[in-house]
């Protein structure tokens, strides 16, 4: 049952994620996650309530609809707890064993750059086939990116209630660097 919840939880969350990047209003909210300029094991906190609320919400719908027993649901939390932090490390290696496979931090660190060749890619949490199926699979064999942080070059405000109150702001209030 883990495994199947691994899957249901991560195309859920695929296409949540993918919808976060896409929609501008959702997006408002999940360039706080992008913001970061470093990747390191704190840049998987560094999310917005609302990211969190609709992302983890939305995930894990199916997986209760579906009915899948205690013991499996709680090995997937503790699972996507360890590796939300795992893929956001600052690890420079490349884990040729679970390419194509299971999300590395050199898999998600391309879904953070900033480099204009990788925009939209990477969208899985866990699983790369999921990427590979839908097209959006980046994985450059010994490269990784040279930047991260939103790559139109806007500036996200420091600190957790400034952060917060950002996506509410009307866009007219927003001041341009």
């Amino acid at each position: 049952q883990f495994v199947a919840i691994l899957f249901v939880a991560d195309l859920t969350q695929y296409w949540v994620h993918r919808a976060f990047h896409r929609v501008p209003w959702l997006w408002r909210f999940h360039k706080i996650h992008h913001s970061a300029e470093t990747m390191d094991w704190l840049a998987g906190s560094r999310l917005h309530l609302v990211d969190i609320a609709v992302t983890r919400g939305l995930s894990y719908v199916p997986v209760y609809v579906l009915g899948f027993a205690e013991a499996p649901l709680f090995a997937y939390v503790v699972f996507v707890s360890i590796q939300a932090t795992f893929i956001h490390a600052n690890l420079r290696f490349e884990l040729r064993a679970l390419r194509g496979w299971l999300a590395t931090p050199q898999f998600h660190h391309w879904h953070h750059a900033a480099d204009a060749d990788a925009l939209d890619v990477n969208f899985a949490v866990h699983l790369q086939v999921l990427d590979r199926i839908f097209g959006t699979f980046h994985l450059p064999k010994g490269r990784w990116p040279r930047a991260y942080g939103l790559a139109s070059g806007e500036r996200v405000p420091s600190g957790y209630l400034p952060q917060l109150v950002e996506p509410f702001r009307s866009q007219a209030e927003i001041p341009k660097e």
